[in-house]
């Protein structure tokens, strides 16, 4: 459903693990509300739409789908609002299953010549059934489903013979996942007035999620958790409804036993450079090409999320027309998120090489850094944080054509680190909305709306923020001449109670956006309808980390204030400089009783307003560089160094136009065809930098010594540059991503009895387009620069290729 939804944006998996990554109208992954039966079952620790909940279709009976004009009632969310309906049993036993298949050898082969495509060999088996438990009182209804598949890792032909030339024995290797979903649900009419249910809902989803360029199987995440929820809905005489929910989760990651012990990796993890440069008094790599023998570090995630709500609705004829009164309160008293976090080989757990002969794989490598942490194992997180809410709302009608709608959200949302015992936020969030629709013709064909609203973002542990980083203390070495001594030792003290690296702004609250839109529908004949919408949004106050303990002599960087750390952070909102969004969107749909079609074209623009955070070292060394209308970065914010070189690449979100069309046809003798083409153009790199000979001595040597008499880097010597007079100038957009499915079945009818065969055929046409920049894409002096120096263009997430599978399902 999000695949068709407008100004949605898609991509594969960064890991190539098999998924699908969504983002709204220049939001990132963990923006969404993810509710089930009206709870919510999205993660505290990123409410990543579609991956911590896992639910058989068979589970899902309808959803839906807000992405603009949210009101009061909505929960906090900048992305998608999304409610999954599933079914409830009735009288008489029904139920479905069902398998779907794909051989490795039903797979196309969309890669060139000596490169490894992505594709899938896939077995999924789905059961069902609801029926009575107490026949018009009781129903239950449950679902299963077991996936295994097993996800080739697209590389090309540089990243295949790097790795064999780094570890001779190098064979290519699938992502593999054996995932489970199982969902029961139960419910009850208590009374004609009073219906009650409850779920319960469990998902167990372990993907290796090896990289491209990953040596050997050294990753795999495991998604999922436990989820239930109950609500009472009742009926108050004529005129007035209520709704009582309760619900719980501990979505999370790696908190399954029995998943981290089977990739265990040896000694430190070996991150291989093409090249390497002095920047700042330091050797910095230069064209990633592999990560060998271990991960840096492993952390294994608690989480947990509870949910109460009350809402009551009474429906008034009279003071001037009819009105539907809301008002209800939102209740999260525990959002809590532990995080422990175990470092490679005891401690010592990085090792920066570069090759002996840039190039050549072959030639060896040479170690230039090594990060040696103080402690192998340590709590690096903890948080409990609250969203305590009411709202009241009016959704009010003078006449038959016109409708106003009105409220107003007050959350109290607060933030405790449980390692510092500090209160990180603690501020109301008012959200006022305003939305109305009018009936242009007495037909009630042409109908125009508009709506208005301040909308905060969903209460997650990427945004709350933490009082300190509360990492190990650890020491970096460098070889700066490559002569095997390591003669800068660069050391971070470790986080402590007494002296942390961050300090807490009083009045931090959360990011949100200001959005208006307005739109018009015209219902043709033959139920055919278009709707064209124009949407903007401007995110302010996103997440902002601000050094201030940096000294500034004009230009010149002179050290740091408090000789006992390196940079303080204060943790607060950035109100220097926001995202502005704007969009048109087009929607056409159709729907007889055999044929459904829908489609949407989006076309946006974006830019940034504003200037730069302070003592961002690009504000001293660029400063008429700061423009931007490409790719944004993310609005996850907390960027610290723009000219640090791999800044705002990661920007998925912006691409400026969009094509979706889906549709189905029930033909005579129970054939059924259905469709979805997908158009979107390719993000763009981030801004793209070059670099200079030598740190620019205006800004102060590349290494200052502190009264203590400790070694720091100097962040202004860098030899890191935009490459061009703005950040928006030169960059590389992506290929466009084009993928058309098709399926084709048909319906065996045997009495109340059904019968479903159906073959998909997935990217019909073959496309080949990659989905994403390697690291280095945007860096013009880095080999994984995304123009070659043939002018062809290089990235990695090559989409799936083509594939076919076969489902059979039986319904009763």
């Amino acid at each position: 459903f999000l695949e068709v939804t407008p100004g949605v944006t898609a991509r594969s998996f960064d890991q190539g693990a098999g998924g699908q990554v969504y983002m709204l109208r220049g939001t990132d992954i963990e923006n969404h509300v993810t509710q089930v039966d009206g709870a919510d079952m999205g993660s505290f620790r990123q409410n990543w739409a579609g991956q911590y909940t896992g639910l058989s279709t068979e589970a899902v009976d309808d959803v839906q789908v807000k992405t603009g004009g949210a009101d009061a009632s909505s929960p906090l969310g900048v992305g998608v609002v999304m409610n999954i309906a599933t079914p409830s049993g009735t009288n008489v036993l029904k139920g479905a299953s069902g398998v779907a298949f794909t051989a490795r050898g039903w797979n196309g082969n969309n890669a060139a010549p000596g490169e490894s495509p992505a594709i899938v060999s896939n077995f999924m088996t789905d059961v069902s059934a609801g029926g009575p438990i107490a026949r018009d009182r009781a129903w239950f209804f449950g679902a299963f489903r077991y996936a295994r598949r097993d996800t080739g890792i697209a590389r090309d032909q540089k990243q295949l013979a790097d790795l064999k030339g780094l570890v001779p024995s190098f064979n290519a290797f699938d992502n593999q996942s054996r995932n489970e979903y199982y969902y029961v649900k139960g419910t009850a009419q208590l009374s004609p007035q009073h219906q009650v249910y409850a779920f319960y809902q469990f998902d167990r989803n372990p993907d290796e999620s090896n990289w491209a360029y990953n040596g050997q199987k050294l990753d795999v995440t495991a998604f999922g958790g436990n989820g239930v929820g109950s609500r009472l809905t009742s009926i108050w005489g004529q005129s007035a409804t209520t709704k009582v929910l309760v619900a719980y989760n501990d979505k999370s990651i790696n908190g399954v036993p029995g998943v981290w012990d089977k990739y265990p990796g040896q000694g430190p993890s070996r991150q291989v450079y093409d090249s390497a440069f002095l920047s700042a008094g330091r050797l910095t790599g230069s064209g990633f090409l592999a990560q060998l023998d271990n991960l840096i570090s492993r952390p294994v995630d608690a989480s947990g999320k509870l949910t109460l709500s009350a809402d009551l609705t009474w429906y008034k004829r009279g003071w001037g027309g009819s009105h539907e009164f809301q008002t209800g309160v939102y209740l999260q008293p525990v959002l809590k998120l532990v995080t422990t976090t175990t470092y490679a080989n005891g401690g010592f757990a990085q090792e920066d090489v570069v090759l002996r002969q840039a190039g050549n794989a072959a030639s060896g490598v040479v170690p230039f850094r090594r990060r040696i942490y103080d402690q192998e194992t340590l709590v690096t997180r903890d948080t409990m944080a609250k969203d305590y809410a009411f709202y009241v709302q009016d959704g009010w009608k003078p006449n038959d054509r016109l409708t106003i709608n009105a409220g107003i959200r007050f959350d109290r949302v607060s933030n405790r680190d449980r390692l510092f015992n500090v209160m990180v936020q603690d501020a109301w969030e008012i959200g006022p909305r305003f939305g109305t629709t009018y009936v242009l013709t007495k037909s009630g064909h042409d109908v125009v709306r508009a709506g208005w609203g301040r909308v905060h973002d969903v209460p997650n542990a990427f945004y709350l923020g933490t009082a300190g980083s509360n990492t190990s203390g650890y020491r970096d070495e460098y070889d700066n001449n490559l002569d095997g001594v390591f003669e800068t030792v660069l050391a971070q003290p470790a986080s402590s109670r007494i002296s942390s690296d961050r300090q807490i702004d009083p009045d931090r609250h959360q990011p949100f956006i200001d959005e208006w839109l307005v739109g018009y529908r015209r219902q043709f004949p033959g139920q055919l309808s278009l709707d064209v919408s124009l949407v903007n949004r401007a995110y302010k106050d996103r997440p902002a980390l601000v050094g201030i303990n940096g000294i500034y002599n004009g230009s010149v960087f002179a050290g740091y204030r408090d000789v006992t750390q390196n940079e303080i952070y204060l943790v607060t909102n950035n109100k220097w400089n926001w995202f502005q969004y704007r969009g048109l969107e087009f929607t056409v749909s159709k729907r007889t009783p055999a044929l459904q079609l829908l489609g949407s074209v989006t076309r946006n623009w974006q830019h940034i307003e504003g200037t730069w955070q302070p003592n961002d070292p690009a504000s001293f060394i660029q400063p008429s560089a700061f423009p931007n209308d490409k790719g944004l970065g993310t609005i996850r914010g907390n960027v610290t160094n723009s000219l640090a070189g791999d800044a705002d690449i990661r920007s998925p979100s912006w691409q400026k136009y969009g094509l979706r069309m889906g549709g189905a046809y029930v033909g005579p003798w129970g054939l059924v065809l259905s469709s979805n083409l997908s158009l979107m153009s390719g993000p763009y790199s981030g801004p793209v930098v070059k670099r200079i000979a030598a740190p620019d001595p205006q800004f102060g040597p590349p290494t200052v010594v502190l009264s203590n008499g400790r070694v720091v880097s100097n962040p202004l010597a860098t030899t890191v540059r935009f490459a061009y007079d703005n950040r928006g100038e030169g960059q590389v957009k992506a290929p466009n991503f084009f993928v058309w499915s098709l399926r084709m079945g048909k319906d065996f009818r045997f009495g109340p009895r059904k019968l479903q065969v159906a073959f998909d055929i997935f990217n019909l046409t073959n496309a080949d387009a990659y989905q994403q920049f390697k690291t280095g894409g945007n860096q013009i002096y880095s080999p994984n620069f995304a123009i070659k120096g043939d002018g062809t263009y290089q990235g990695q997430s090559r989409q799936f290729a083509r594939a076919g599978q076969l489902s059979v399902r039986f319904q009763f």
